[in-house]
This record gives structure tokens, C-alpha cells and sequence, in this order.
């Protein structure tokens, strides 16, 4: 098709005519690195080859919004991007989609591997970081999707398990007495759940006086303790939990942030510290290690 035209291009008067009178050996590669650029040009103006490219940003972009789709809280925008045989075994079961002790935070996955054995489905292996309801990254899970188009549009159609990879435990604990690092370290995880899920209020239940007042205001504390907006911060995985002292823990973690609807993640390192008060035990510091 486009590819005779560009040869046509080459034998209706833009190719070469070599003799002595008609220039040297440089003049005659010129010419043809010339005739190769324009063939080049006219390729890519080849609507057969925009739409191949076309089509596979569409369904990289189908499988990118399905699986962000699936980090939300609900199923409802979820159930709207897969046909009715897939939504049918996610009502029924749910083991495919969600468990209810978990949910995927992060995913990712590598548009040139998409599998096309026709025009009208595709699979394609994605990787996703699961988290409990602490937020807490417990596994990462590899499925193979699979895709059917019905009239114009993607949708999931069927979701294969493949393998999960168990995260690091967090054990045993480098404390004196693990009673009392367990109960410093659910105060950790209940303020860092609160900072998680963009809810100062609920976070700061669980900070000392102390650490209240270093900030000038109730706002600029409740503006450190929400963080970026995008990317942001969504799970979180425990590395270690030190006791500094009979009184304080010290925990490091490793935050993991996304881009609102995109593949990939990043994580950020984080310490905070947990002081034993007068009835409880308190975070009185926290920061991002850089």
C-alpha cells in the first residue's frame, strides 16, 4: 500500500541517476539517504501504521484505568470498565477483584508485552502491591489480564491468578519486652493510617503535646500530616522497630506513593518515634528520611 508509494516515490524521478557528468559517489549516498528519509516519513504517515500505534495506546490506556479503578475504595468505577461475565464472578466471589481483607494500592505493568491474537482481544501480565485495611503492603500479587472489545470500547473480561509474593515480616522485634513494642507499634500504625488516608483529624490522636506545638497553627499541622496531593502517599511497609530507651520506640517504614490513575510507585523512607506517656504510648516524632 504506503509502502509502493514510497518506492513509487524513488522510480518517478527521485532516484538517483548516476553517471560521471552526474556527480560523485558522496552526491549518489546523499541522494539516497534522502530517498530513505522520505520513505521513512511517508511509513509513518501510513494510516495502517497510526492505527496499529493508535491501538496499542488504547489498550495500555484500557488496562492503566481498569487497575487504577481497582485501588479505589468502592467497585463501583471497577465494575463499569469489565463485561458481564467477570462482574458476575466478582459479585459471586470476589476473591478476583478484592478480598476483604485487602486491596490493591500500586500496580504496574509493561505495554510491550501485550499479547493480541486478534483485533478484538488481548492479555497482559500486570504486577500490584496489595494492602490490608491498616494499609499495610502484605503481598505482591501477579495476575494475566484479559481484554475483549465490544463495539468500540476495551473491557476486562477475564482476570488469571498467577502467583502472590509474601512481603517481609517485621520480626522479631529488636525490643526488651515485645508486650510493650507491640503496643507502641499499634499507636504507629493507627496514626500512620490517619496520615494514609488524608485524615489529620484522626492522626493526631494518637501525637504528644509536644509535637502539636511545633507547629504555628492547627492548619499548618493539619497540611504536613495530609502530605502531597499528587503523587501521594497509599500504603506503607514496616522495616524496623528499635526501643532507643525504656520509654521509646523508633520505627522506620517505607512510605509508597502513586500518581493518581498511572502505573508504577516510588517509596519514600520515614521514621517516627513512639514515647510512653503517663496512660499510653504517643508519637512525638515524625519526618521523611531523605
Amino acid at each position: 500500500m504506503l509502502c509502493y508509494h514510497s518506492r513509487h516515490i524513488g522510480t518517478a524521478g527521485c532516484a538517483p541517476e548516476f553517471t560521471p557528468e552526474a556527480g560523485t559517489v558522496e552526491r549518489f549516498v546523499m541522494r539516497i539517504t534522502v530517498l530513505s528519509l522520505i520513505g521513512t516519513m511517508v511509513l509513518l504517515q501510513c494510516p495502517a501504521f497510526a492505527q496499529d500505534s493508535n491501538g496499542s495506546n488504547l489498550r495500555a490506556l484500557a488496562v492503566e484505568n481498569f487497575m487504577a479503578a481497582r485501588t479505589l475504595p468502592h467497585n463501583v468505577e471497577a465494575r463499569k470498565l469489565m463485561t458481564a461475565s467477570l462482574e458476575e464472578d466478582y459479585l459471586r466471589g470476589k476473591r478476583l477483584i478484592r478480598v476483604r481483607s485487602g486491596r490493591v494500592v500500586a500496580f504496574d505493568f509493561n505495554a510491550s508485552d501485550i499479547k493480541t491474537p486478534n483485533d478484538k482481544e488481548f492479555t497482559l501480565e500486570v504486577q500490584s502491591l496489595w494492602a490490608d485495611l491498616n494499609e499495610q503492603i502484605f503481598a505482591t500479587v501477579y495476575e494475566r489480564l484479559k481484554f475483549i472489545k465490544l463495539k468500540e470500547d476495551w473491557l476486562a473480561n477475564d482476570i488469571e491468578f498467577i502467583r502472590s509474593e509474601p512481603r517481609r515480616r517485621l520480626l522479631p522485634f529488636n525490643v526488651v519486652s515485645e508486650k510493650r513494642g507491640k503496643l507502641a507499634l499499634g499507636v504507629a500504625k493507627k496514626f500512620i493510617k490517619g496520615v494514609l488516608n488524608r485524615d489529620p483529624q484522626r492522626a493526631m490522636q494518637s501525637l504528644t503535646q509536644e509535637f502539636q506545638s511545633r507547629f504555628k497553627s492547627q492548619e499548618e499541622l493539619e497540611t504536613f500530616l495530609k502530605g502531597p496531593s499528587d503523587p501521594y502517599f497509599t500504603a506503607y511497609e514496616l522495616l524496623t522497630l528499635t526501643q532507643k530507651d525504656p520509654k521509646e520506640m523508633e520505627v522506620k517504614l517505607a512510605m509508597i506513593s502513586v500518581s493518581k490513575g498511572k502505573r508504577g510507585s516510588k517509596s519514600q523512607e520515614a521514621r517516627l518515634v513512639v514515647r510512653e506517656g503517663k496512660t499510653d504510648w504517643n508519637v512525638d516524632e515524625f519526618e521523611l528520611v531523605k
